[in-house]
């Protein structure tokens, strides 16, 4: 009886949220078709969920895509055991570091780790898969080039370990007629030139896949095409921002020309009108930066944010339309996106997608379900 109350009481919690964003599922298959139609025959996707996939949800993403795709990629071994228990099967490499407390896990889970230090190799257990990582002009992670006799050595001196595969990662391939893409490229056949002819290769990010081409390999790395974004200054226009955020009206209320609104007073109203309240702020993942800078939509209209964003909230300048309390508001849609606060705040998308709270309640769209 206790148990029935408590999980009743948990829904509605769930449902009185203050603001749900809904993941086209459907649109991100979309994407991940159009991104596949750029690759050349027999090359794959890695679909990139680190992150809870950008924001996105990474179980429910992965699901979706598993049958399109022939790996995913996350940052943590934490990240990959979450797919696996839930029931993702397709092979999973892990970009970060295998720590030593956590590098048993690799092989328990079957999950393929990534080799960029020499101390990499003493870390990992017998039976692990890895793919070594090598450092091509990013200066990240990675082994640079000259220590490439080195990593071979190591690689024949550890047989109990399984190299499967070789990568690195391009620094600006979001920007087009960059040198340093063909720069990195070529250094990279260089070093690909030294190891098996079996193992598998990757280079390109989603910006690689248009920018580069002839660097697409055995598998390209999809991330933030997938859930419809351009990387940087590369456009990709079939692609369809798979999210949307909504809130709602909590008060309405009347101003007066000439009164301020919200922290500081910096914003003051020109005539008489209403102000609507939503109850998100920048603790719900909405920039204090954006203040005063973006607009929402409310009936297929826009209408600007008033005033500083504060924790919890944010005032609308309805002008004269008086709206009832209840009425929805959109912060993303069709036409608000991630993309437009990250112009604004000369960022980019990731950063916005990645920065909103898991707290925020995700709801999904999927037709076929």
């Amino acid at each position: 009886m206790l148990q029935r109350y408590l999980l009743q009481l948990i829904e509605e919690m769930v449902n009185k949220s203050n603001s749900i964003c809904t993941v086209d599922l459907n649109a991100i298959s979309n994407n991940v078709d159009a991104l596949q139609s750029r690759c050349r025959p027999g090359v794959q996707q890695m679909a990139v969920v680190k992150a809870d996939a950008y924001g996105h949800g990474a179980v429910k993403v992965a699901k979706k895509v598993a049958p399109q795709v022939g790996w995913f990629a996350v940052n943590d071994i934490y990240e990959a055991i979450e797919l696996r228990d839930n029931g993702i099967q397709k092979p999973i490499l892990v970009f970060g570091v295998p720590a030593e407390g956590e590098a048993h896990l690799y092989r328990k889970h079957e999950i393929t780790a990534t080799v960029s230090s020499s101390h990499h190799f003493t870390v990992l257990p017998e039976g692990t898969e890895y793919h070594l990582n090598f450092d091509t002009g990013m200066n990240r992670l990675g082994f640079r080039a000259e220590q490439s006799d080195e990593v071979i050595e190591l690689k024949n001196n550890h047989p109990e370990l399984k190299c499967t595969g070789i990568y690195s990662h391009f620094a600006t391939a979001d920007e087009p007629g960059s040198k340093k893409i063909n720069q990195q490229l070529e250094l990279f056949k260089q070093i690909r030139k030294r190891f098996d002819s079996s193992l598998l290769t990757h280079l390109c990010n989603t910006a690689g896949l248009i920018q580069c081409p002839e660097a697409q390999f055995d598998l390209v790395r999809t991330g933030i095409g997938i859930y419809g974004y351009s990387p940087g200054q590369v456009e990709l226009p079939e692609l369809k921002p798979a999210i949307s955020w909504e809130t709602h009206l909590v008060q309405v209320k009347p101003i007066k020309k000439s009164e301020t609104v919200s922290y500081g007073a910096g914003w003051t109203a020109k005539e008489d009108g209403f102000i609507g309240v939503i109850p998100v702020g920048y603790a719900d993942g909405i920039p204090r930066s954006l203040s005063g800078d973006i607009e929402v939509s409310i009936n297929g209209k826009n209408y600007p944010m008033a005033g500083t964003i504060t924790m919890n909230y944010c005032m609308i300048d309805l002008g004269k339309k008086q709206f009832k309390t209840g009425t929805e508001v959109y912060l993303w849609n069709q036409h608000h996106t991630a993309k437009e606060w990250a112009d604004k705040m000369d960022t980019i998308p990731y950063e916005i997608l990645t920065n909103l709270p898991r707290a925020v309640q995700r709801e999904y769209n999927d037709s076929q379900n």
